[in-house]
């Protein structure tokens, strides 16, 4: 036992100081982080009972070993700590940040209802946490210290044509996008999608939420319409294209409920539907 307990103790050291030397190995679990850090003192409870009930050693070896994994995905989820905080700042009223002009888009590392809008020309920032920016070809926008705050929110206008992808990465909260772009990216987002506007692709990668997809012309410009890809993920989608475009759906690994509208069988353009790995439910009308 002393022996398997510094095993586990060595095991957890190395964990986390490869978390505080390479944070970035574990953003692959920040869509599951309000999950693992919410679920402790429940875990911990069931465990604890049925060790106490169950007499079997094989039993009780496999529950702590379940623990100690539990335990480690805990320590180095980001975010693994914020519910242990008592109080946190509201955020307050959103403020104007600057002006900018880039071809493209990202958002990482921000906890925040984000809303993504056509303005006037150029792009301009507005917010009402201390978001970091970055200026270049790619403007960068990320918020290290928004688990401190509620009510976050970041408000992104963007100019006719001015930028030709837009990429959220490690989010959390609710997201809006009103925007003609070409290029669509998530990954690593858990918070409710709501997307209007035109794309010429859509990519979502690893999200847990609902996902509400208006695609409200094809590219002039475009062969086909559009291409949705969605890779690892669980929610619902609702996906409303144009008249007179043929959807042709490729869905592999998928515990998916999918339904097409029989008039989106034949169309002038096609839309490509490509789902891999996802658990809920389609609906294309």
């Amino acid at each position: 036992m002393k022996k398997f307990f510094g095993l586990f103790l060595a095991f957890l050291g190395l964990l986390i100081l490869l978390k505080s030397i390479r944070p970035e190995v574990y953003d692959y679990l920040l869509p599951y982080a309000p999950y693992i850090k919410r679920a402790f003192w429940g875990v911990v409870l069931i465990v604890a009972g049925l060790y106490v009930l169950v007499k079997n050693k094989t039993v009780r070896t496999s529950l702590a070993l379940a623990f100690v994994l539990y335990l480690a995905l805990f320590l180095v989820t980001p975010g693994a700590y914020y519910s242990w905080r008592f109080s946190s700042r509201d955020a307050g009223e959103i403020t104007t940040l600057g002006k900018f002009n880039s071809s493209e888009i990202l958002i990482e590392n921000i906890a925040a209802e984000i809303t993504v809008e056509q303005g006037t020309d150029g792009i301009e920032v507005l917010s009402n946490l201390p978001v970091k920016i970055e200026e270049g070809e790619t403007l960068v926008i990320s918020c290290l210290d928004c688990e401190d705050y509620k009510n976050g929110r970041l408000l992104i206008r963007v100019g006719d044509n001015a930028v030709k992808s837009l990429a959220l990465r490690n989010t959390i909260g609710d997201i809006n996008i009103d925007l003609d772009t070409s290029l669509l990216t998530f990954d690593n987002v858990v918070g409710d999608i709501t997307i209007s506007g035109t794309f010429s692709s859509l990519v979502a990668r690893n999200f847990i939420g609902d996902m509400e997809v208006e695609l409200e012309r094809c590219p002039e410009d475009e062969e086909y319409c559009s291409q949705i890809e969605v890779y690892r993920g669980s929610g619902e989608i609702n996906i409303s294209i144009p008249d007179d475009v043929n959807v042709v759906p490729m869905i592999e690994g998928s515990l998916t409920s999918t339904t097409i509208n029989k008039d989106f069988e034949t169309g002038e353009k096609t839309l490509k539907l490509i789902v891999k790995n996802f658990i809920g439910k389609i609906v294309v009308e």
